[in-house]
């Protein structure tokens, strides 16, 4: 690679550190203005669900942190360095007090940060300048100072070229996956229409084991089944939680997570064998192959099954009480035809998951070779 320079990020030509935003942002008003925050933004992008929005006042009140399409915004609580480029979908939004907004005069410049940002030296850096023990902040005095490596016009065009490729392939993906998960609700939907019919049972009738989950996490490094914590299920956006690259769930393997959050029972299918923390509750199937129906069964009743929840605002479910809530039960030829197609479905939105591990760490090594000393 041709020769590199290295710059402070607020004294890089044509970039602008415009600063963080709203502080104080009031009550949720649902036809405000949308306003980013920390949480909304992760592996490089914004994420599509809805953010929260703030009165037309509270945005008013904060006229530099008006968004454009390019900007480029940086997280700085939490998962601090993680960073996004905006979109013409983006325009006139704002943004929380806990992400920082730079401003680019050139969107490929705004695009080669995004992806500094992802580099282990950028990360390290971020980490290191952070404050705070329980919440890790980057103070915006610090973010000003990030060193950042600008390599020729050229030599950053071919690399954003290839971050492109990999992006676009892992986005094509996720649509696969989504859309996967979707058909199969839609087909569950479809034959739950004929549940009038069906036999009342319970969970407790359905399923062959209900349990919580245990308080006591192993110790780090300890060999066994993976640790599951409400947060697994919670953050997924896809109904699976990663405790191992399983390559055929077609039978129905492992088991049915579920944790309550704010009004919604949230599932997920344990790929493999885990251990669950406490606010975790696992249910076992009594056949392998009716894990597909039990998830999806739980997926439709969200609101209706987080009634159960108990405990501090309602964050935890008891094994007794769900195991007592009402289930109509399908027969077994309308249980085996939705194994047999809902199973197809996740496979194929498995598999896509598992290529976009695989670009995952092809875009790692990519960035690995950017780092100074390794051109």
């Amino acid at each position: 690679m041709s020769e590199r320079t290295q710059w402070a990020l607020a004294d890089l030509p044509g970039v602008e550190v415009v600063g963080y935003g709203i502080n104080r942002p009031g009550r949720p008003d649902p036809a405000g203005v949308p306003m980013l925050r920390a949480g909304d933004i992760a592996d490089s992008r914004i994420r599509g669900a809805g953010p929260m929005r703030v009165g037309p006042d509270v945005a008013k009140a904060h006229p530099k942190t008006w968004l454009r399409p390019g900007d480029l915004l940086i997280v700085l609580v939490g998962r601090i360095g993680e960073a996004a480029v905006t979109g013409p979908e983006h325009e006139g939004w704002n943004v929380a007090r806990s992400v920082a907004l730079v401003r680019c005069h050139d969107p490929g410049l705004a695009q080669w940060l995004r992806v500094w940002l992802a580099m282990p030296t950028a990360r390290s850096w971020c980490e290191a300048q952070a404050t705070g023990s329980v919440q890790r902040t980057l103070g915006l005095r610090s973010l000003r100072q990030l060193p950042v490596v600008l390599p020729p016009l050229a030599d950053r065009e071919r690399i954003l070229r290839v971050v492109r490729a990999i992006e676009s392939r892992a986005d094509g993906n996720d649509r696969i996956a989504h859309t996967a998960v979707a058909l199969a609700d839609a087909h569950y939907g479809l034959l739950a229409a004929g549940r009038k019919s069906w036999q009342a049972e319970t969970f407790h009738d359905v399923v062959r084991e209900a349990r919580t989950g245990t308080a006591s996490r192993p110790p780090v490094g300890t060999a066994g089944d993976a640790w599951v914590a409400p947060a697994d299920v919670l953050q997924s956006s896809l109904p699976y939680v990663d405790t191992a690259d399983a390559a055929d769930l077609s039978d129905g393997a492992g088991s049915v997570l579920v944790v309550p959050r704010a009004g919604q029972v949230h599932a997920a299918v344990a790929l493999a064998s885990a251990v669950p923390s406490r606010g975790v509750l696992v249910l076992e199937p009594t056949e392998k192959s009716d894990i597909w129906w039990l998830l999806h069964e739980i997926r439709s009743r969200s609101s209706e099954l987080s009634q159960l929840a108990q405990g501090t605002a309602g964050r935890e479910l008891s094994a007794r009480a769900f195991s007592r809530a009402a289930v109509a039960w399908p027969p077994e030829e309308v249980l085996a035809r939705f194994a047999r197609l809902a199973g197809t479905l996740h496979m194929r939105a498995l598999t896509a998951r598992r290529e976009n591990r695989t670009l995952r760490a092809l875009l790692a090594d990519v960035l690995r070779a950017l780092e100074p000393g390794q051109g």
